[in-house]
């Protein structure tokens, strides 16, 4: 009797540790498309390379989601059909950068009507309204380029007043969201998210799901969960974006870990912040990976996204400039003048990808033990 009580007691342990270890329904990626920065990160998109890379995703990585993000709503509808062609959930996230109000929400309803049809096609969709607005639209935060915008916030820190400008500005931002969900509403049917930055205070009534790029910039474990907690409430909760870059020293930065590059001279030599390059590290990237997975599922998150598959205005060069290193991209992208460049599929991966399949390989093994025992 008592052997078969331990027993019992075995299983039962095992079933509530499976629940407990594994919180994240979905798992993914942020896969780019093409977004309208200084220059278009996505310039021409290969579908044939898509398919292999959908395929990677979906069987090395071990994602059973994908957000999909970008301005052109042909090539999110298209990616998307293929991403569902490889037994991926779909975060559809339509991008419009530097768009005013009006604007947006023009090109919402245009998307809300495409993501529908999808919907209907039998894709699992989830949309996602936009991603730190105040910081990459127009018409909350001062500025009329993204610059102007960052410039203004990063000086908003010496202004004592504030977190009263920051209450003013969130009750801008949040009337803006408001028309835009509601726009999103008239035309689509399924569930609705918001990537918000945490300086953004969402009003998540509106929403199905809470968004927010949560990233880790040097807190202690304990102070990430402990800003992690404020998110959560009665509905699901997503990390939309997290990642590092890939040198000695971007563990720390987190979100900032780009700032590092300050761009180049008139001869194509980066200049780096402190006046020396960093020291490449994919190892480090490839840490910050399995430690914030491990820290978002113990924090009781319900999904996280890697950010990024790959950026490939970013180019890795074994010699010379090293963009790569300054990205959060989980593939090194080889520049059109690298022999590589030509080799299908024309990236290679980086220590943080093989991270990513051996973390979500083990949160999909523990999610089967949990089903097959139920």
């Amino acid at each position: 009797m008592k052997k078969v009580f331990t027993i019992l007691i075995s299983l039962f342990l095992f079933s509530h540790i499976a629940v407990i270890g594994n919180n994240l329904a979905w798992r993914g990626v942020v896969y780019d498309v093409g977004l309208r920065y200084n220059t278009l990160s996505v310039d021409s998109l290969d579908y044939k390379k898509v398919d292999y890379e959908m395929e990677v995703i979906s069987n090395i990585l071990k994602c059973n989601t994908v957000r999909i993000e970008g301005e052109s709503l042909s090539r999110l509808a298209d990616v998307s059909r293929i991403a569902h062609r490889h037994g991926l959930k779909i975060f559809f996230n339509p991008w419009k950068m530097g768009a005013d109000e009006k604007e947006n929400i023009d090109y919402m309803t245009k998307a809300a009507t495409i993501a529908e049809q999808l919907l209907e096609e039998g894709l699992d969709m989830v949309f996602v309204a936009g991603c730190e607005y105040s910081l990459f639209c127009k018409g909350v935060f001062p500025g009329e380029s993204f610059d102007e915008r960052l410039q203004w916030f990063l000086s908003l820190s010496r202004n004592p007043d504030a977190m009263k400008i920051m209450k003013q500005k969130n009750a801008i931002l949040n009337g803006i969201m408001s028309k835009t969900c509601k726009a999103i509403r008239s035309r689509f049917s399924g569930k609705i998210t918001y990537s918000s930055g945490t300086w953004e205070d969402i009003n998540w009534t509106e929403f199905d799901i809470i968004g927010i790029d949560y990233y880790r910039n040097g807190e202690s474990d304990k102070q990430y969960l402990e800003g992690l907690n404020r998110y959560k409430g009665e509905k699901p909760l997503v990390v939309m974006e997290v990642g590092c870059c890939a040198y000695k020293g971007a563990y720390q930065r987190g979100s900032f870990g780009f700032g590092v590059l300050k761009g180049s001279d008139a001869d194509g030599n980066l200049i780096y912040e402190g006046g020396t390059p960093p020291v490449r590290s994919e190892k480090e990237q490839a840490r910050y990976v399995a430690d914030q997975i491990n820290l978002i599922n113990r924090g009781g998150a319900n999904g996280v996204f890697i950010f990024v598959f790959k950026f490939p205005i970013y180019p890795y060069r074994d010699n010379g400039a090293d963009f790569d290193m300054t990205s959060y991209a989980l593939v090194k992208s080889f520049a059109p003048d690298d022999p590589r460049y030509s080799i299908f599929p024309g990236w290679s991966p980086k220590l943080a990808f093989y991270q990513l399949g051996i973390s979500y390989s083990e949160l999909a093994d523990e999610e089967a033990a949990h089903e097959s025992y139920h």
